[in-house]
């Protein structure tokens, strides 16, 4: 039975939810004539939305609650996580605006399937249940699949949402399965029950535990399920693109902490290891021959997935910290660099030059604004102070130092100083290059602009002063 407690210790969800539903009665509600103020009013009213949720998500960080007959956790934990995906949503939608009326794809349906999605990563990092964890995950996903192909027009784009929907159908497959097993061996879903009854090595739990971590890695887009990762990011809108690869592999990561925590997953820190070490060394060695930017990001988003990977090692308070200061520095520096890609996207006239490398020869003397805000992102993405990047390494690869798993730490900073070539090298093509001669279209990216610089103050913040955000992440344990 559902009561007032839990509506009032649940207003970031709430809030989520009914945006989602909203959106869709207006599409409904205003003429089909007055699409451009529809358009507009839907989408201040997701900024607005999205803002009110984030401050009753501050309000809920001394709370310790389960809610919902024990579904639904309050905490700390998860209204930081709460915090940090509402943050990221809010940049996104800012930097829709101008894009999708770019692509003639400005739809109500957008916002709402935004908002579903990120009702579905909020259940995730909330979840005090498995089953919950399946339908925020199932809620992510589908939303996802929709978004991918969202340009539908394009064959491109079409595909990789076909992509992204098999695969992850089939590793939906994994998911169920693991909880089958787990509830088989212990009785219960539910983490609070599972916790009580401290399982012991027996082999079909420990299979279950093994299915539902090769589910996370498919979501997290670590070897080797990560083949789809460079197909999809590449086909989707890049806005979307920029949401899937930061937003919403924070919400898988901020879900898997939570697994890890409470199934005393730190008895295989070995599996782990190789996990981290193989994500990391496919993503950037590949990366190196990348001709399309979307790709480039695609494969060095699989990099940054081993370099949080290494968190997940021991799981710990240190740990816990490190992984989600890197997840908000990510969020900015990877969201901010698809933001610039998509505005580059706005102003070439060729379309077979939007997303390759040629198209962005000399583009800081066409656009210098655009190439120094793509500038700080990709110096921040390669790790190199004083971005937030920079200390989001730092901190990772001292966690591994501190449990004496050195030696990952010392292959993940070398594997960083790959990846370093080609973030470089496509800052060499905008500084160091005569423009290409491409036709370049005057294009109002007010909102855009907006965004960008708002996830360029974050990751000079954070920078230059950590603790600004690691005093909030140590309060939760």
């Amino acid at each position: 039975m559902i009561t007032s407690t839990d509506f009032l210790n649940s207003i970031p969800l709430v809030i989520v939810a009914s945006t989602a539903l909203i959106i869709m009665l207006l599409e409904t509600i205003f003429p089909k004539d007055k699409k451009q103020i529809t358009e507009t009013v839907i989408f201040y009213f997701c900024m607005a939305a999205l803002a009110a949720g984030i401050v009753f998500a501050f309000k809920d960080l001394e709370k310790n609650l389960i809610i919902y007959g024990s579904f639904i956790r309050v905490n700390t934990f998860t209204s930081v996580l709460n915090i940090i995906l509402m943050g990221g949503m809010f940049i996104t939608v800012l930097s829709s605006r101008n894009y999708l009326e770019q692509e003639k794809i400005n739809y109500g349906e957008y916002y709402s399937l935004l908002f579903l999605s990120l009702l579905g990563m909020m259940l995730m990092g909330q979840a005090n249940d498995l089953v919950i964890v399946f339908i925020g995950l199932e809620l992510m996903s589908v939303c996802f699949y929709v978004l991918a192909g969202f340009m539908r027009r394009k064959m491109e784009s079409n595909e990789s949402a076909v992509k992204y929907f098999l695969l992850g159908a089939f590793l939906t497959g994994f998911l169920l399965l693991g909880i089958a097993f787990i509830y088989g061996y212990t009785g219960s879903t539910n983490y609070t029950a599972i916790a009580a009854v401290h399982p012991e090595k027996e082999t079909f739990y420990l299979l279950g535990l093994t299915l539902v971590f090769i589910a996370f890695i498919f979501k997290t887009g670590s070897f080797p399920l990560q083949m789809w990762i460079p197909d999809v990011y590449q086909g989707a809108p890049t806005v979307v693109t920029g949401m899937m690869s930061s937003v919403g592999k924070t919400a898988a990561f901020g879900a898997l902490l939570a697994f890890f925590s409470v199934f005393s997953m730190n008895t295989i820190p070995m599996v782990v290891s190789v996990v981290a070490i193989l994500t990391m060394l496919y993503g950037n060695v590949v990366a190196l021959v990348q001709t399309n930017i979307k790709r480039l990001l695609a494969y060095s988003s699989i990099a940054h997935a081993g370099y949080i990977m290494v968190g997940f090692i021991m799981i710990n308070p240190y740990s816990i910290h490190a992984v989600l200061f890197y997840l908000v520095s990510y969020i900015l520096m990877q969201l901010g660099a698809f933001i610039i890609i998509g505005m580059v996207e706005e102003k070439t006239g060729d379309p077979a030059v939007k997303t390759s490398l040629e198209g962005y020869k000399g583009l800081g003397k066409t656009s210098p604004g655009l190439a120094l805000l793509l500038t700080i992102f990709l110096f921040s993405l390669a790790g190199i102070p004083p971005f937030a990047g920079f200390w989001g390494k730092y901190y990772i690869f001292l966690s591994a130092i501190q449990i004496q798993f050195v030696w990952v730490a010392i292959i993940g900073i070398l594997l960083s100083l790959v990846g370093v070539y080609y973030y470089i090298k496509v800052i060499l093509y905008m500084w160091f290059y005569e423009p290409s001669g491409e036709a370049v279209l005057s294009v109002r990216s007010d909102f855009s602009y907006t965004a960008a610089i708002i996830s360029t103050i974050g990751l000079f913040a954070f920078g230059i002063y950590p603790e600004l955000l690691l005093k909030y992440l140590r309060a939760i344990m």
